[in-house]
């Protein structure tokens, strides 16, 4: 079987792991690589030990000129939705960094679109593909703990990018770049999606972001579950994990992931560490994978469009609460519910 013929729009910082992952897939190839920057793709060549690798300034120029099946989209991420749905007019797949958009309206609009081009678009959110990750789900899924009543998540981090760039003018950076991770484990390990959030934020004095960098949220999922979320990217105490340190509390006991490390807590007290699973892949070498399997397939991946835009209305309605100071309730559209199950708002 042929390889699956990429061409990735960004080639810088984050871009470059991606060239790395796609190095990697036995089942996929670079076809060309787009960057404003010219040492970038310079690089990205040398990356990918490729001097003849296509090389384009513009994507526009890049997708009408190469022969690819699909497009790997790494730039800042409000561009991701013009760039998605310009491949998609070009009959191409469409594999895209996270968030997948700061709008609302235009996250929507690709959402509405996507059908009728009958082409694959899949959003990365590698958090999920860990083996920690994978043995708390484990756990979780064996029933071990129970009832699930609340779980407790802090993420206590110090971020400093380069200075000019364009996460200095985010203005809610730590909910729509990084929070987004966290949020999307708790709708994949609870197997369910949010009734309401109710969250603030706000930005500490030495700050290099614009937006709030330190931000709270209380989540009320089905079954009268509960989350309480604690986040900061300007931390200048004890930091976690890119993970954060997070507890699900049973009535048969605790499933805590504590520096990366997932253990269960019996009731009893008595504590055992959860096995790690083997995994084929991890992180973005899971979700490529899962995109080369879902364009070959003609089924969606796990994070399809149709699953990510629930964990996108998730951050945009706790960006909505914590902007407007209320409960803000959740209604995700009722066709991108997975297959066998139910809407819960």
């Amino acid at each position: 079987m042929s390889k699956l013929k990429i061409i990735q729009i960004g080639v810088g910082g984050f871009g470059r792991s991606w060239l790395r992952t796609v190095k990697a897939n036995p089942d996929a190839e670079m076809a060309a690589v787009v960057d404003v920057s010219e040492s970038n793709l310079a690089e990205a060549k040398s990356i990918l030990e490729h001097d003849a690798l296509p090389a384009y300034q513009d994507y526009r120029e890049a997708i009408r000129s190469v022969a690819a099946d699909a497009v790997l989209i790494v730039t800042p991420p409000r561009t991701h939705i013009e760039i998605a749905l310009f491949a998609l007019e070009a009959g191409l797949h469409v594999l895209t960094e996270k968030p997948l958009s700061y709008s609302f309206e235009e996250a929507m609009t690709l959402y509405e679109k996507r059908p009728r081009y009958g082409k694959q678009v899949t959003v990365n959110q590698n958090y999920r593909w860990t083996p920690e990750i994978q043995a708390v789900k484990d756990g979780l899924t064996s029933g071990v703990i129970g009832k699930i009543a609340y779980v407790d998540w802090t993420f206590r981090r110090m971020h400093n990018p380069r200075q000019g760039t364009w996460r200095v003018q985010s203005s809610d950076f730590l909910f729509t770049d990084v929070s987004v991770h966290h949020f999307d484990l708790m709708r994949y390990l609870l197997g369910t999606d949010p009734i309401a959030v109710c969250a603030s934020g706000f930005r500490p004095s030495w700050s290099w972001c614009e937006g709030n960098m330190v931000n709270g949220a209380f989540f009320r999922f089905p079954g009268e579950v509960n989350v309480h979320y604690f986040g900061s990217l300007e931390d200048t105490g004890t930091l976690t994990p890119w993970n954060g340190n997070f507890r699900l509390v049973g009535n048969e006991g605790a499933i805590e992931l504590t520096d990366d490390v997932p253990t269960l807590v019996r009731k009893d007290g008595s504590k055992e560490q959860l096995p790690l699973p083997a995994l084929p892949y991890e992180s973005k070498g899971f979700t490529l994978d899962a995109f080369v399997r879902s364009v070959r397939s003609g089924a969606p991946s796990v994070t399809d469009l149709s699953d990510n835009i629930r964990t996108f209305l998730m951050v945009d309605g706790a960006i909505q609460s914590a902007r407007e100071q209320r409960w803000v309730d959740y209604d995700f559209p009722a066709d991108s519910l997975p297959e066998g199950r139910s809407a819960q708002a």
